[in-house]
């Protein structure tokens, strides 16, 4: 009896380990970048039945193509936590994807930061974080200025400081903010509250109590509107959102300048120009040929600033310079560093926003570190502090870059990632040792940064 038995538990195993099957996970759309889908990228791509099987409350789904038998399983992970799987047919796969395809072509592709690309993670804490430092240094001031008496203005401002914390808490508590909402609800407050004041003093020439309310006003508007807007966007999107704020607002200012118009009208042109960039900026990590992360988008402001620096050097030249050469030197230099920092940040690198957050501190750092060069060995020149400046901040955001680790590691742990450009990328070296002998003074030509494409 024991051979018989022991044929029927072979043949058992046999059975059971041929009815073994493998789920490896499938990207959504032919581009192979959307790796996962959530209730809000749905909606954003127009995604219904019956092509698209999931619905109702769940946090995301994932595709995954079954071997050997072939077919393909939708699997969507509920809020409870429980996995809701739907079969796909092949048929119903490419339709799946001709459908997602149209979407991302009527809508603009998702900026790939992988498993955070399409999916924002939650906010936390960070919400009310921004919207109380925001209040310190927007809401209360402005909310205090208001006030007649001295002593109603210190206790409004600190009223309006502790209240905006309880109170964004609060909400954070009731319903789940993500850091692109919070990121772009602290943006749009800083630029809602600028174009308000802007025109204010375009309409009225000054800065009196009631222009003073309208930016107040529109302060807490923009915050309302980011956290809205936020809701269905990655970060990369609503960090690019204020990059084109700024931008639109140097482009203008910049036109201004060469035709002397600055004042009222450059106020009025910039207020104007703001919702144009909202929307540049938010083309960006979508429309661009290559990835563009949040950290990325972090960093090519960076480099704006840098270029804002070297052309304060310029203008530093020009004695008592007036407003509009300031101008002059100023929004372009910040749009050429911008345009620097696309081509030595954003295209060769996927930053996260932690990675930019080092960035931004290693490039202050450098600064303040150049910039102390000339007061040590004695010498008052303006010239010689922002050039000193400019170039310890390069290198600092140098160091910073190089100490990252390679772009081509991460591609190899599954990213995705296209360029139109081909493989190589510009590479930013700077000549250490140049900068030392031009600092301390020795003679000769140096080499002090080399861009390669």
């Amino acid at each position: 009896m024991r051979l018989p038995l022991f044929v029927i538990l072979l043949s058992t195993c046999a059975a059971v380990m041929g009815a073994q099957t493998i789920e490896r996970p499938q990207p959504f759309d032919s581009a192979q970048r959307i790796l996962a889908i959530t209730p809000a990228l749905a909606q954003r791509l127009h995604l219904e039945a019956p092509a698209w099987p999931a619905h109702g409350d769940y946090r995301e789904a994932r595709l995954y193509a079954i071997e050997p038998g072939g077919g393909f399983v939708l699997v969507a992970q509920l809020t409870s936590g429980a996995l809701e799987r739907f079969t796909l047919t092949d048929a119903g796969r490419a339709a799946l994807r001709a459908m997602i395809d149209a979407g991302m072509s009527a809508t603009g592709r998702p900026s790939a930061e992988v498993a955070n690309d399409v999916v924002s993670e939650p906010a936390g804490n960070a919400f009310a974080r921004h919207q109380t430092a925001l209040a310190a240094t927007i809401y209360a001031p402005l909310a205090a200025s208001l006030a007649d008496d001295g002593s109603v203005a210190g206790a409004t401002y600190l009223l309006v400081t502790g209240g905006t914390f309880f109170a964004s808490y609060a909400a954070t508590q009731s319903m789940p903010f993500t850091r692109a909402q919070s990121a772009l609800a602290a943006d749009l407050g800083l630029a809602a509250a600028a174009n308000g004041f802007l025109v204010g003093y375009a309409t009225s020439g000054g800065t009196d109590k009631g222009v003073r309310a309208l930016t107040f006003g529109s302060a807490i508007a923009g915050t309302i509107a980011g956290a809205t807007l936020g809701q269905s966007l990655s970060d990369s999107e609503a960090h690019a959102i204020y990059l084109g704020i700024e931008s639109s607002s140097a482009v203008v200012v910049a036109a201004a300048s060469g035709f002397g118009a600055l004042g009222r009208g450059t106020a009025a042109g910039v207020a104007i120009a703001a919702p144009i960039g909202y929307f540049a900026g938010l083309q960006y990590p979508r429309r661009a040929a290559y990835r563009v992360t949040a950290g990325d988008v972090e960093a090519v402001g960076t480099a704006g600033l840098i270029g804002t620096l070297a052309a304060g050097a310029l203008v530093s030249h020009v004695d008592s310079p007036t407003h509009r050469q300031l101008a002059a030197f100023l929004a372009p230099g910040f749009l050429v560093g911008a345009l620097i920092g696309d081509r030595v940040f954003a295209r060769p690198l996927d930053l996260s926003e932690s990675q930019a957050g080092v960035l931004n501190v290693g490039t202050g750092a450098g600064a303040l570190i150049g910039a102390a060069i000339p007061v040590i060995v004695g010498s008052h020149d303006s010239f010689a502090a922002l050039s000193a400046g400019t170039i310890g901040a390069v290198l600092g955001a140098s160091i910073m870059t190089a100490s990252f680790p390679s772009p081509d590691a991460l591609h190899g742990s599954g990213h995705f990632r296209s360029s139109r450009f081909g493989a190589t990328h510009p590479r930013f070296e700077v000549g250490t040792a140049s900068v030392a002998a031009m600092l301390v003074g020795l003679p000769g030509r140096h080499t002090l940064a080399h861009v390669s494409f």
